[in-house]
């Protein structure tokens, strides 16, 4: 499986920072998101993960009858300094899925998506 990195981070003002946003991985390609800290720091030292990653988990029980988005992929929350998605449940859809990160008291509200 092919990773495409999404860095996690903080601006000098302390506002966190996602590149890219929105992301975009391929079926074909076997392509999963790996979310990363970018911070530095040592990582692991304070006992909690870096940043939470969290799709919209009613959106995911309501996705199976409206076809609502949710999360694209099989899971709707990731935590750590890193964290990978696992390969795209869903087909290329053309939507983008609004995730939520938070880090250090704050979060901040990017995008992502799938294609063939």
């Amino acid at each position: 499986m092919k990773d495409v990195e999404v860095e996690i981070g903080l601006d000098k003002q302390g506002n966190i920072t996602i590149t890219p946003d929105p992301f975009s991985v391929s079926i074909l390609a076997d392509e999963q998101v790996v979310w990363k800290c970018t911070l530095n720091h040592q990582h692991g030292s304070q006992g909690s993960p870096c940043f939470t990653v969290d799709f919209n988990k009613n959106q995911n029980i309501l996705n199976v009858n409206r076809n609502l988005p949710g999360s694209p992929f099989s899971d709707w929350h990731f935590c750590g300094h890193s964290a990978s998605s696992g390969p795209a449940k869903v087909k290329d859809n053309k939507k983008l899925y609004k995730y939520t990160v938070n880090m250090n008291g704050k979060s901040v509200d990017p995008e992502g998506g799938v294609r063939p």
